[in-house]
């Protein structure tokens, strides 16, 4: 599934990204564990929640995150 596809009350792990820089800065790479905290409407970020960090992510570049549900 991708980033775009996540639900707000669950916990994901990114499984592969795009190799963009600004991600890497962002620290966001393979193997984190993350919260959807908001997904703004009309094609705004997504905002996700690692650690005690609130990281927002373009709608075009969450599309090409790919991510797992962790139970």
């Amino acid at each position: 599934m991708v980033l775009t596809n996540c639900k707000k009350t669950y916990d994901y792990k990114i499984k592969d990204l795009p190799d963009l820089h600004l991600l890497k800065v962002l620290g966001l790479r393979k193997g984190i564990d993350f919260k959807v905290q908001s997904k703004q409407p009309l094609g705004g970020p997504i905002v996700v929640k690692v650690g005690n960090r609130s990281i927002a992510i373009a709608k075009d570049v969450a599309k090409e995150i790919v991510v797992q549900e962790v139970s």
